[in-house]
């Protein structure tokens, strides 16, 4: 049975676990105070994470007394603190320790210069003369060993790259070669033991393991220009050639020939040129440098976590599609080597990211991986709001995540800190008490999603070998159409509801067998195999498709059927699949017929035609675990879930902890459950053995609509903020400008160089001046010589208080404000790291949002309409919004109340009535019940709208109002997508209504 106590309160190894980003000067109070926060925000750990901005060296002696300090703090509050390995990301350099400690150490690849000559010397690993056509493309090559001139040939020269030092992100070095066994043991050394060695009793229990970030194979290197990165032909002789580059490492080419029995050198050219047996070299060279990427760093690092009892986890470099993932070889077979495989979900955006979740997913059911890790909601901004995070989490375990690790919890926010790939998950958010609500939600599905095992019927097999035999960095065409009939296939199954998983060659020819008429891998077994549009399949996998059908087992392939066994071309494959399904293409309805003989064991049947609806099924104890969810932020979903065999129905509520009756019917062999999906609404089922309860037969009769629109009492719960982010400069005792974003005054004071002194002035235009206390708001004010407010000098140590964090020094300035223009003055001389920023005026009026920084204090509405309260006083407002009305109800023979809402436009916004707290409301799609709540005459209805810091902190000028992939940039780059006037993110609350039912 499932612990429904373990359900209603789930451990906190089952809580969301978030980047913390130590990003500044640790101190050692702060570490542990934070810590506490996150306890009580619901989070059940932290990822330890040394990020943009930090300022304590990492790996000395006082990073480490931090981390004791969290080690501590955590264990005191049954909490756990992750490991991650690297300063930033990726993962491999130890912050600049290891490419520092040798040139050997440092990234490598195999460039090719193209010419009319060859270009002999110490990084040349190889030369060739080549006979090419008119286009200029080789079609004969000749290996030559010494340097040659002749306008007749075209030379090809292939030379080892080694990445240059000087690159700020590497900490002036360089990023590390991590096909070299030697240098993951050295990582080891620098970025891995010393926590062993230093925190020995918290290993493996409050430190439970370690986090690396995005490992790759590549280098920095030189790059052709954007516009020729993937040409179809290469340039004429004499021009400016483009530089073509693809993984190295010294001892490749002798891994290479004891795998391949040839070498790699003497073929160079057919990585890039399709003359020769280009197919079964690129494919050799692909899976040999997969597997040397495997066994130096993956599996090394994975065996040593588990030798010393910590829990390797993480993801891999660009695991979104079949071509960009090449920087990793092929991202499933490393997974194998996880403890917790894990993945990155970046953007407000949830179907770019099908195939990745798919992807680790796949493997950690079929070997039997327990958890599965989702780094989620970077690059989503300041904004996300908890349906937001529903959608996005919902979409991750229904395709079956059970972990997240929320991007980030910023330790500072100071400067470009508080810009960095977030959702920006600071204590500061107005949302942050609340956040355990979203937090719990998703950590009793966690628990419940780790229970058992997935059941899957289809297995499709995936066609990276196609990649990695036509692949080629000159012309990647043909390698993108394989990946895009893929990505199509894995859609098109959504579309029709048919729940799937992914079989990688690697981990097929290790765990793959044939049992009867199934394919089973390590734990999981299908009923039918799917051969997706190919090129190439490996010679394991295609003697397990020839026993899997010789025993009656299930195949179905889609043209272009694999031509190529292990890069070489066969008749083979032609000889096995003919004996499968066949389909000329891909196809709703070809899909369907296909597989319309497969007894599914779950079966989902919906007026959704996009695939929104989405489910995951799991098998415990004789019992089935069913999350289904409609990731539409529109559409509702009628929705038919047939189960085989019979089972009763409980529905178990992730919010509440509520464990419920559920109803079906037994037909067929089957038990049906019929479901009414709103946008973004999800259920958790239980089925046990038994006989379903029919649905009661009730009919509910609208008899009465109530509006609740028009005025509302405001009452603001935080000040309000005008937020001040354009201003003149005078630097150096020049004339002053024009007022300019401060993006651009950064950029000045930059440029004009280290020592220059600057004036900046800031003016904002008082209509009614605030009868009570203003603060003005100035981040970092040690950067200022002074500060004066029209012409009254401030005293910066005066601090009363702050506002963000510690860096957003508040200082009273209610005497010197007038009504009318109003001017703020700023000195400040300029240092090794600007950090020029908006200020901000907090306070009890009403705001006007003007274009270049022409915003205006006005006076505070009593009264609002809560459509739009952006234009309503409140157009920066960073806080929680009380709306109150009052409704005189002339109806009492009714049976139920709902208070229905068209949209919320905030956070989260929480229902009184009578002052009773009804629900905290993230998803307006659903209505709420005030039966229990409403009185006969009077009654008081008040609404809590709860923002984000988004209008606040921004980006306030982007024309698209919030891109779906937020980056620093986005704050600081001013180019086509820039405006003056301040785009908005909505704060509000519409279309409320009080519906009557009479029950039947």
């Amino acid at each position: 049975m499932i612990d429904v106590n373990m359900f209603r309160n789930p451990p906190k190894n089952f809580r969301g676990v978030p980047f913390w980003s130590l990003n500044d000067i640790l101190n050692i109070d702060e570490i542990s105070r934070q810590i506490g926060l996150m306890d009580e925000a619901g989070f059940g750990g932290v990822f330890f994470h040394a990020r943009e901005g930090l300022v304590t060296p990492f790996l000395s002696k006082e990073w480490f007394e931090a981390f004791k300090a969290a080690v501590n703090e955590a264990s005191r509050r049954g909490m756990y603190v992750w490991i991650y390995d690297e300063d930033r990301w990726p993962s491999g350099f130890a912050g600049g320790f290891i490419p520092a400690e040798d040139s050997r150490y440092r990234a490598k690849a195999i460039i090719m210069i193209t010419a009319n000559t060859a270009f002999p010397g110490s990084d040349t690993i190889a030369m060739f003369r080549c006979s090419a056509n008119e286009s200029n493309i080789p079609m004969k090559c000749e290996r030559i060993f010494e340097g040659e001139l002749n306008e007749n040939y075209l030379y090809l020269s292939f030379v080892k790259y080694t990445a240059s030092v000087g690159d700020v992100w590497f900490s002036g070095f360089s990023y590390v070669d991590l096909l070299d066994e030697d240098v993951v043991e050295r990582f080891i050394d620098v970025a891995y033991r010393p926590y062993v060695e230093l925190f020995r009793e918290f290993i493996g229990n409050i430190v439970p393991g370690i986090f690396t970030d995005e490992p790759n194979i590549t280098a920095s290197r030189p790059r052709p220009p954007s516009s020729q990165k993937t040409p179809t032909r290469i340039p004429p002789r004499g021009s400016r050639f483009p530089v073509y580059a693809l993984p190295w490492t010294d001892k490749l080419s002798q891994y290479f020939k004891k795998i391949n029995g040839y070498d790699i050198i003497e073929k160079l050219p057919e990585l890039f040129f399709d003359i020769g047996s280009y197919t079964k070299t690129r494919y050799d060279y692909w899976k040999t440098v997969t597997l040397m990427f495997i066994e130096a760093f993956s599996k090394k690092l994975y065996e040593w976590c588990d030798k010393h009892g910590l829990k390797f986890t993480g993801h891999y470099l660009a695991e979104d599609d079949l071509i960009s993932q090449l920087v990793v070889g092929a991202v499933m077979p490393h997974y194998e080597y996880m403890h917790i495989p894990g993945m990155d979900h970046l953007g407000m955006r949830i179907w770019d990211m099908f195939l990745t979740a798919k992807q680790v997913s796949s493997v950690a059911n079929q070997l039997g991986k327990e958890r599965v890790l989702s780094e989620t909601y970077g690059c989503t901004g300041n904004y996300p709001s908890f349906e937001d995070r529903k959608w996005i989490g919902d979409f991750l375990y229904a395709l079956g995540i059970n972990m997240l690790n929320h991007h980030l919890v910023p330790y500072s926010m100071r400067g470009r800190r508080k810009a960095d790939y977030g959702l920006n998950l600071h204590w500061s958010q107005p949302w942050w008490r609340y956040n355990k609500v979203i937090e719990d939600y998703f950590t009793r599905l966690s628990y419940v999603l780790s229970l058992g095992k997935r059941v899957v019927d289809v297995l499709v097999i995936y066609p990276m070998s196609s990649i990695w035999s036509i692949y080629t960095p000159i012309n990647d065409s043909k390698a993108r159409e394989i990946n895009n009939s893929f990505i199509s296939l894995l859609r098109t199954l959504a579309k029709l509801h048919i729940d799937f998983e992914l079989g990688d060659e690697i981990i097929l020819s290790k765990y793959g067998k044939a049992e009867g008429d199934r394919i089973i891998i390590g734990r999981a077994s299908y009923k039918v195999v799917i051969v997706p549009p190919s090129l190439n399949i490996s010679s394991s996998t295609l003697k397990l498709l020839r026993e899997f059908i010789s025993n009656g087992g299930k195949v179905v392939a889609i043209k272009p059927i694999p031509k190529m066994v292990d890069g070489v071309e066969s008749t083979e494959t032609s000889n096995i699949l003919e004996r499968s399904k066949i389909l000329d293409s891909i196809s709703i309805d070809s899909i369907s017929s296909s597989l319309a003989d497969i007894d599914l064991t779950a079966i989902v049947k919906s007026d959704d035609v996009d695939g929104d609806v989405l489910m995951h099924v799991r098998e415990y104890n004789n019992m089935f675990i069913v999350f289904i969810a409609n990731v539409s932020r529109n559409n509702r979903h009628n929705v038919r879930i047939g189960i085989n065999g019979s089972y009763t129905i409980e529905e178990w509520n992730p919010f509440t902890g509520e464990i419920l009756e559920g109803f079906g019917a037994l037909a067929n062999g089957r038990t049906w459950i019929e479901l009414t999906l709103l946008p973004i609404e999800s259920k958790l089922l239980v089925l046990k053995p038994g006989v379903p309860k029919p649905m009661p037969r009730t009919m509910h009769r609208k008899i009465k609509e109530i509006s609740l629109g028009g005025k509302w009492i405001a009452n603001k719960l935080n000040p309000n903020i005008l937020v001040l982010d354009y201003a003149k400069i005078a630097i150096d005792s020049e004339q002053w400008s024009e007022p300019i974003p401060i993006q651009k005054i950064r950029e000045i004071a930059v440029n004009r160089g280290i020592g220059s002194r600057y004036k900046l002035r800031f003016e904002f235009y008082v209509e009614v001046k605030p009868k009570d206390e203003i603060y003005l708001v100035i981040e970092n004010p040690k950067q200022f010589v002074s500060v004066r407010v029209n012409e009254n000098r401030i005293d910066l140590n005066d601090i009363k208080g702050f506002w963000i964090d510690w860096n957003f020094a508040k200082y009273r300035i209610d005497t010197y404000i007038e009504e009318g223009i109003n001017t703020i003055e700023a000195e400040g001389i300029v240092g090794f790291e600007p950090e020029i920023e908006p200020i901000y005026i907090l306070g009890n009026f009403g705001v006007k949002a003007v274009a270049k920084g022409s915003s205006r204090i006005v006076k505070e509405l009593y009264e609002v309409e809560p459509y739009n309260l952006c234009s309503q006083g409140y157009p920066f407002y960073s806080g929680e919004l009380e709306l109150i009305k009052e409704i005189n109800l002339n109806i009492n023979n009714f049976d139920k109340a709902y208070l229905s809402i068209e949209k919320i436009n905030a956070a989260l916004a929480i229902i009184y009535v009578n002052d009773v707290e009804v629900e905290k409301v993230i998803s307006p799609s659903q209505k709420i019940d005030i039966t229990k709540n409403l009185k006969s005459n009077t009654n008081e209805i008040k609404i809590i709208l709860v923002g984000t810091l988004r209008n606040a902190l921004g980006p306030l000028h982007r024309k698209d109002v919030d891109p779906p992939f937020i980056t620093p940039n986005t704050f600081y780059t001013i180019d086509d997508t820039w405006t003056d006037e301040y785009i908005l993110k909505p704060f509000s609350i519409e279309d409320l209504k009080i519906e009557f039912y009479k029950i039947t």
